[in-house]
């Protein structure tokens, strides 16, 4: 099976809503410049991730590339009315210091917006060259089905062994219609690491994990893991990278704060994941979800 492509996510440029309150072990530039330098093409942003602080750090970078087109940039939108879609994207446009976006996600579909109205309005400028291709976040099956008349090519959602539900409907969904998979937080937003046995002292306390009756299972995920880990020579936060990579998906993307996490990354590309090995984690992961609350939708909680 191909692997997927490694992505760079920049959520930990931006701290916000209580995740990736530390403080980074190198600048967002460094990494940036260390992503290129191995290959890395496809970077993934949002005017949420610290109210647009991480799309300035990622344009202090872009102006001085002469080689944009080589990049994929994508970003989000959460507009309110349809005349804000315009403003919202010139804006990260201009925060970016691109004249396009290859990507453009609905970052989270919400129940009290109609969605098909911002959506035709963001088609536009698609229309216009502002935007390249449309892409979707966060949206659950039941939710997707009701879209099918907006050409949308991208679909974003989790890709972790923390959250695999839906994710063999949203798999089979996607492929069916030619709709590429873009996966995020394959590490869990540092969970699977190994380093979080304990609650964090951040938002991510209050990820399902911790809940009491759920906990244990989490407990037997990572020692799964580390296991596997021990047996490849290789570091816990590999294995769970490299079961996302496995997935089917087009891209992956990968946060880090400092260029040894990246290159860990990285050299996920000489690692190999065999069918009992994976089946070994879907085992765990599939025990896992089925802990969590009926009403999640995501892995954040988040209800739409």
């Amino acid at each position: 099976m191909k692997k997927s492509e490694l992505g760079l996510g920049t959520w930990q440029f931006g701290p916000s809503h209580g995740f990736w309150t530390e403080a980074a072990e190198e600048t967002p530039q460094t990494l940036i410049r260390f992503a290129l330098s191995h290959s890395i093409r496809h970077i993934d942003t949002a005017p949420a991730y610290g109210n647009g602080l991480s799309e300035q750090r990622i344009g202090s970078i872009l102006a001085s590339l002469p080689n944009r087109r080589e990049l994929h940039i994508a970003s989000k939108f959460m507009p309110k009315t349809v005349k804000t879609v315009r403003q919202d994207v010139e804006k990260s446009l201009g925060r970016l210091k691109t004249n396009y976006l290859d990507t453009l996600y609905l970052h989270w579909p919400s129940s009290s917006v109609p969605l098909k109205p911002l959506l035709e309005a963001a088609l536009g400028l698609v229309g216009e060259g502002l935007v390249h291709s449309l892409g979707l976040c966060n949206t659950p099956l039941s939710l997707l089905k009701t879209l099918e008349d907006v050409p949308f090519n991208t679909l974003q959602i989790p890709c972790t062994l923390l959250w695999t539900r839906d994710l063999e409907e949203l798999r089979n969904y996607t492929k069916q219609r030619s709709i590429k998979l873009v996966g995020y937080s394959p590490l869990g937003l540092g969970l699977l690491g190994g380093n979080h046995r304990e609650k964090p002292k951040d938002q991510r306390s209050s990820f399902y994990v911790y809940d009491t009756a759920v906990y244990p299972h989490y407990l037997h995920l990572l020692d799964t893991i580390e296991d596997l880990a021990s047996k490849k020579g290789c570091s816990p936060a590999q294995v769970a990278l490299l079961w996302a990579l496995n997935q089917e998906f087009s891209t992956i993307l990968v946060g880090a704060r400092s260029t040894a996490q990246l290159a860990q990354s990285i050299a996920c590309s000489e690692l190999t994941l065999d069918e009992q090995e994976k089946s070994v984690l879907d085992e765990m992961a599939g025990r896992l979800v089925s802990h969590a609350p009926a009403s999640c939708d995501n892995l954040f909680g988040y209800r739409w």
